[in-house]
This record gives structure tokens, sequence and C-alpha cells, in this order.
């Protein structure tokens, strides 16, 4: 079976009028949500005579799901990105302006992920154009809410877990270079809350200092905590860490501090369980307490969880991808990856996933956000390289 045309015109026109449509999570600054770019997903599918089906996961906001048949019964190939972007508030760019300069597009999104999302696009509607008849069928889950809290993808397992749709396998769009991202890191968040005695500032010495106290706290995070991690580290990934990512404490400029609260960001390394990190740290914590006797302090339950990847390279999936991307790039790898994907979720529910996409992570979310167009075009030629020659048990 030969190989699938991928047209670089028809990509760049597909990643310039996706990048055009503003999909910032509304969770963010001036955010808007992905109506846009899931109205615009339909309408491409539709064109090019591809059966879709919505997925609702909030008011306003649903997957969109397109299917293509293939000759494996029951199961299909996933390929899975994500609709919405971060802030553009700061962009010193146009950020919907889709230009292309020097072979590349600038724009919100173009790197994070409309590039992975173009050539998904792109590759099924090839795919669909060639008549070809395909080993596998392949579905293009276009999800939302990537960006904050994953209820995209988490509707999208739910009905994997419930049976309602079956995949025997998955590559999820994001910025790897072309590279194969098998393992990546998860993280829980979580506050921890100091309770002291406020006062007037004048007397010190009259009440119990929340931010002193959460300075101590601090320094037992880094002294004691951390040294830790260089136990636990992966190949692939690293050791875990944690970021002390925000701070918040006091009344008034004469008022000894009653409370003080920081954020935990604690990444995660394959292996480990989210919410026995957050355990651990209570337990720690409580030694700390013990040390400090007017010492009063919460570890609050977390507010994001978020787990980790870890695919084994030798799974097919892994190599026939890897073949794949050879024909159209050279000299790239399975890697790990600090950050989390969508990909972790999946892999809850027993689907093997993959990280793969044009662009560089380093560009994401960044002030002149940009993607090489040709890694798009090599990403989709790659992605429909996978499809046709796909076979579960291997290359």
């Amino acid at each position: 079976m030969g190989q699938v045309k991928i047209e670089a015109a028809e990509v760049t026109r597909v990643l310039q009028e996706l990048v055009a449509i503003p999909s910032v999570n509304p969770a963010f600054e001036g955010g808007c949500g992905e109506t846009g770019v899931a109205e615009y997903v339909k309408r491409y599918l539709t064109g090019q005579g591809i059966p879709f089906l919505e997925q609702p996961v909030q008011p306003g906001r649903s997957n969109i799901i397109g299917m293509l048949p293939g000759g494996l019964s029951g199961s299909a190939l996933l390929l899975e990105a994500h609709m919405d972007t971060v802030q553009a508030t700061e962009m010193t760019i146009d950020p919907y302006a889709a230009a292309v300069i020097d072979g590349r597009l600038y724009g919100r999104g173009a790197c994070d992920t409309k590039g992975s999302l173009a050539a998904m696009l792109v590759a099924m509607a090839a795919l669909k154009r060639s008549g070809l008849p395909l080993p596998v069928g392949v579905h293009l889950a276009a999800v939302v809410d990537e960006e904050y809290r994953y209820t995209g993808v988490s509707r999208l397992a739910a009905a994997i877990r419930a049976g309602e749709l079956s995949y025997c396998g998955a590559v999820v769009g994001e910025p790897t270079g072309l590279h194969r991202v098998t393992a990546h890191k998860g993280c829980v968040r979580f506050y921890i809350d100091v309770l002291g005695k406020p006062g007037h500032s004048s007397e010190p010495d009259t009440g119990i200092n929340a931010i002193e106290q959460m300075a101590e706290v601090i320094r037992y995070l880094k002294e004691k905590i951390a040294p830790a991690y260089a136990l636990q580290e992966h190949p692939l990934t690293g050791a875990p860490t944690h970021c002390i990512s925000e701070i918040t404490g006091g009344a008034a400029p004469n008022t000894i501090p009653g409370s003080c609260r920081i954020t935990i960001d604690r990444r995660t390394v394959p292996g480990e369980e989210p919410l026995e990190v957050w355990l651990g740290f209570k337990e720690k914590l409580r030694e700390l307490e013990r040390q400090i006797p007017e010492l009063q302090l919460t570890v609050q339950e977390p507010f994001i969880i978020d787990y980790a990847l870890d695919i084994s390279g030798s799974h097919p999936l892994v190599r026939q991808l890897g073949a794949a991307v050879a024909v159209y790039a050279e000299g790239r790898l399975e890697q790990g990856a600090a950050y989390g994907t969508d990909a972790s979720k999946l892999a809850r529910v027993n689907v093997p996933s993959v990280v793969f996409g044009p662009g560089n992570i380093s560009q994401a979310h960044t002030e002149n956000e940009w993607v090489s167009v040709q890694e798009v075009v090599s990403a989709a030629s790659a992605l429909a390289g996978l499809v046709l020659h796909y076979r579960r048990d291997g290359i």
C-alpha cells in the first residue's frame, strides 16, 4: 500500500483558518471558549464527507469526533487534539492574523496546539479522498478545556470507560518537534494554610506572625522534602519537583498577619499516584508541627489532580509511529516531558497513548507564538502513513 499525498497549501490554509478563530479558554482573561473552532471542525469534516458526533461537555462547549471506518473490527485508532488556547493579552504580534513569515506561521495556538489539529484534519481528509481501504478505523477528537481542567478529555475517557467508544491506541497532539513523547509528568496542586494570631504591628511579640510561620514551612519543604526527589528520578522525565507558585497573607500594613496561604504545584513522575503524594506532604508536615508547637497549619485537599504517562517504547503504536515519522523527518526520538497532556487520561482507561505533534514546547504560550509550516505538513504526512500502514500487533 502506498502513501497518501498531503498538500502543503491545504495544511497552510487550514492552520491559518484555525489560528484566525479565537478560542481562549474561558478560565483565562479574554476567554471566549472553543465554539468557533468546534464549528470550523464540523464544517471541515462535513465538506470532506466525514461523519462526526458532537459530545457535550459543558454548556456551549462540546468535543467534536470525526470518524472514518476501517478494517479492524470494533476498535479504532484515535487522533486527539485540544481546541482551546491560553490568553492572548500579552502577545506582541496580532494573535489572530496567522501570518506566514519565512516558513513560520504566527499566532496564538499555532504551536499549542492548532498545528497538531490542522495536521490531523488534513490527514483525515487525505485518507478519505484517497479511497484506499484503511486497515484500522480512525477517529479525530477535537476536545475542549485542555488548558485548565481537562474536562474535554475526561468526558471522552468516560465514554470509553462506558464502552460507548473503543480505541486500540491514541496519538495526542502537542508540540513535540515530531519526537514521540512516551512518558510525561503528572501533577497535584493544593494549598497549605497557616493560622497565626493577629495583633498590632507595633507590638509584634503579642501575636503570632503567620507569614513568618509560613517561612518555616517553606524552608522545611526546601531542606527536608525536596532533596528526596532525586531518589525517584525517571529515565525520561527526570525527578519529581515542587514549586511554590503563589503566596498570600496579611490584612494591613500595621497588622500582625493572622493567616498565610501558599499554593503547591507538585509534579509527579510515572509510578507516583497524586493522592499518595499529597498524603505524604500531610504526614511530613505533621513532623514540622511537632517541632514548632505554636505552628497551626492545614494541608488542604487537592484542587487539581493529573496523572503521569508511561508507555513502553516497544509498544507497536510507538514503533509504528516512529517508522511513519522517519519517512518525513530524520533523527526523531522517544522523549519524556515535564508537562502534562490529555494522553495520561486516555491511558487511565486502557488506551495506549503517545504524544506527538509539530512545534516546540518552548514556543507554547509565548508572546510571538509560531510553528514551522513544514513540520505541520510532515506531521500530517506521518499521521496519514501511520493509519494507512497500521497493524495492531506491530510493523
